[in-house]
């Protein structure tokens, strides 16, 4: 056999062993390469994808609610938080619930209603410390609450509770008339306490047979307020305007669509309240 046929047979494998492991080490740089180029691509398609759904939802919670002049609360008279805030430029507030509805993770993400209305209120008096102290609401109906008042308003140094009451007593069915009587007795012993007080009109809910029990407590809440000549956001007539417009689907089904339109209507109830007591303080 021909001696470099031979070496040039025994060599050719020894020569293209190493060469062929430089090859398989190209293609796999290529291959790893190409792979964390499309893992990176994927990356940041996938991150702009839930930006854009974070802003979306962002968005829609933040949108404005129309507040005709006819709906609108103003000039209203705000005697002890004014001094409250010409005494030391800080303000505190006093509200009841407005957490769960909006989803569990509504505190970490600020979309309850007392942290809305505490942003509101902060972007309404940029020169002022407002602080807004939530509670549960006291008992189970409006008529627990005249008694806890005292006590709640002097823990948390407030000197205006903003006081929504009628939903729990439809549930609770309370009697009418004694619901107007908590009301009444709310009223006084915030008084008494040296705060404020701005009653929430109840909500307007789009069926007309649970409108129907609403409306009873409606009349008495209406009452008290003109009665005691004290401020009435109204909420209900606004909260109609934006399901007839379109600004809210209040008939939403969808556990995820409903937590949405909740902090959209804290928003807009914040909004709603925070021009109000920022010229009534001022």
């Amino acid at each position: 056999m021909d001696k470099k046929r031979v070496i040039g047979n025994a060599t050719f494998p020894d020569l293209h062993r190493p060469a062929m492991g430089r090859v398989h080490h190209t293609h796999g740089s290529r291959y790893r390469r190409a792979t964390a180029h499309a893992a990176a691509l994927w990356g940041a398609i996938l991150l702009n994808l839930i930006f854009l759904v974070a802003a979306a939802h962002r968005v829609r919670a933040e949108t404005p609610c129309p507040i005709p002049d006819s709906l609108a609360l103003r000039d209203i008279a705000l005697p002890a938080s004014k001094q409250q805030v010409a005494a030391d430029r800080h303000l505190t507030v006093l509200t009841f619930g407005g957490i769960h509805p909006a989803g569990a993770d509504a505190t970490a993400v600020g979309a309850t209603y007392p942290a809305r209305l505490e942003a509101a209120l902060r972007a309404a008096l940029p020169e002022v410390e407002v602080a807004v102290a939530n509670e549960a609401a006291p008992g189970k109906s409006s008529s627990d609450v005249p008694a806890a008042l005292p006590a709640l308003i002097a823990r948390t140094g407030a000197k205006l509770v903003i006081w929504g009451p009628g939903g729990r007593d439809v549930a609770a069915h309370v009697d009418h008339a004694a619901f107007g009587d908590a009301v009444n007795r709310g009223i006084e012993a915030a008084r008494h306490a040296g705060a404020d007080l701005i009653l929430l009109d109840t909500s307007f809910v789009p069926s007309p047979t649970r409108m129907a029990l609403i409306e009873a407590y409606r009349d008495r809440l209406l009452a008290a307020a003109a009665a005691n000549h004290v401020p009435l956001l109204r909420r209900h007539g606004m909260m109609r305007l934006w399901s007839e417009d379109g600004t809210l689907n209040l008939a939403a089904r969808d556990q995820a669509e409903r937590e949405l339109v909740v902090r959209h209507l804290f928003s807009c109830v914040a909004q709603g309240l925070a021009a109000p007591i920022a010229a009534a303080v001022r």
